[in-house]
């Protein structure tokens, strides 16, 4: 689980900005589900929402671990050569281009804490660093720390990790991180290190949100319907929870097609879901393709919260509620909070426009964001406004502007 995210110089976001999932109330704690007690000894949020106005910077926060997720894992070969630019943007409007964009997080993986900081221009890493936490004196203890030389024009690294530092050398980009070079050489730390951002679903990537369940329209069903096939469990999920939002669903089956290409011909195999439903005793078939929108995008949805479900880490989804009836919402905010259905504590960050969210969701759960007359982007948990009770309504009092991040219309 992931105990806190802190960016800075990163798109909108000009100062550093934090998005933090730690329970830091005090007295007596709610027993809500939607918070889980970490390894750590920490509570921790399974849900979060980042809310704001068009324009503010919403996606941006949520580029952020992305961007963070990708380049861990997957710089080394994602980026060719030294002279590629590291796809990192900086905040627009500044008149130095060349201040590096600062990141950290604080992670939990296999029982330990682990803090990570990278520091990068669009050129180079300035500095890389992982620490461990220790559980006696709650102390971070240094793992590797990679420095950027700006005489030498390479990398310092120490480490304690039994790293072949030499090796590495030989094949460390400046441009790529340390995790994602070490994984290459197979490094047997470090490769298990990765496997927590692979764990890191997201529908966001440099500009801005790569899909939603609209915008796959009937290939998102195929694909979807080719998962659910492979996977029978996940499907049998997927089955219960689509039945429990869609009453006149009686169950879900698929069945093997084929599709032609247009300009060349050539055919392929395709999976079309289709529903069943039970009219007067009898049933009926209906090609997916005919269901209501909401039912279609939640079968799709599904089909990438499910897997991240299945194998804990986070979901990062920008829009969560497109083409979604808002009644669906609490029912997924119920998905990732009930220990039963989300044995394994994946955490769910979200932006959303559908504000009644928020009657469901703790102080501690809700990230605002605005921007500022100099278009810079502000961001703040809601439990740091002074005088939130516990019992407010969230939602009255944010619709009525209280809390600020508001639409100026």
């Amino acid at each position: 689980m992931i105990h806190s995210f802190t960016f800075k110089n990163f798109c909108s976001f000009s100062e550093e900005s934090a998005i933090s999932f730690e329970d830091i109330r005090r007295g007596q704690e709610t027993q809500s589900n939607m918070f889980a007690d970490s390894l750590a000894g920490v509570r921790l949020s399974k849900i979060t929402t980042v809310i704001g106005p068009n324009a503010s910077g919403k996606t941006n926060a949520l580029k952020a671990l992305a961007f963070l997720s990708w380049f861990v894992r997957n710089s080394f070969v994602g980026l060719e050569g030294e002279k590629e630019k590291i796809p990192v943007d900086t905040f627009a409007f500044s008149e130095n281009k060349d201040k590096p964009s600062e990141f950290e997080i604080v992670f939990e993986h296999k029982g330990e804490t682990y803090k990570y900081l990278l520091h990068l221009c669009r050129t180079h890493v300035i500095k890389e660093e992982l620490y461990k936490k220790d559980k006696k004196t709650n102390h971070f203890n240094y793992l590797f720390k990679r420095i950027w030389n700006e005489t030498t024009q390479k990398s310092e690294i120490s480490q304690r990790i039994n790293l072949k530092t030499e090796v590495v050398k030989e094949i460390l980009r400046k441009n790529v991180s340390l995790v994602a070079a070490s994984v290459a050489i197979k490094n047997d730390f470090l490769t298990d290190i990765s496997a927590f951002w692979r764990k890191i679903i997201s529908n966001v990537n440099r500009m801005g949100k790569s899909w939603d369940t609209v915008s796959l329209e009937e290939q998102g069903l195929f694909q979807a319907a080719e998962e659910y096939n492979k996977n029978k469990n996940l499907f049998g999920k997927a089955i219960r929870f689509l039945k429990d939002i869609d009453l006149g669903l009686e169950d879900i089956g698929i069945r093997e097609g084929e599709a032609q290409n247009a300009t060349t011909g050539e055919t392929k195999k395709i999976y079309l879901p289709y529903g069943i439903h039970l009219i007067n005793g009898k049933k009926y078939q209906l090609p997916f393709a005919f269901e209501s929108s909401g039912t279609k995008n939640m079968f799709v949805l599904l089909h990438f919260l499910l897997p991240a479900i299945e194998q804990g880490g986070i979901a990062i989804i920008d829009e969560l509620e497109i083409d979604l009836h808002p009644h669906t919402l609490p029912r997924i905010i119920e998905l990732f909070g009930n220990p039963v259905t989300n044995p394994k504590n994946t955490q769910l960050l979200f932006t959303t426009h559908s504000l009644e969210i928020l009657s469901h969701l703790e102080k501690e759960q809700v990230i605002l964001v605005e921007k500022n007359k100099e278009c810079k982007s502000e961001m703040y948990r809601l439990d740091e406004l002074k005088g939130i009770r516990r019992d407010d309504n969230i939602y009255a009092k944010y619709m009525a502007g209280a809390y600020g991040a508001v639409p100026n219309i």
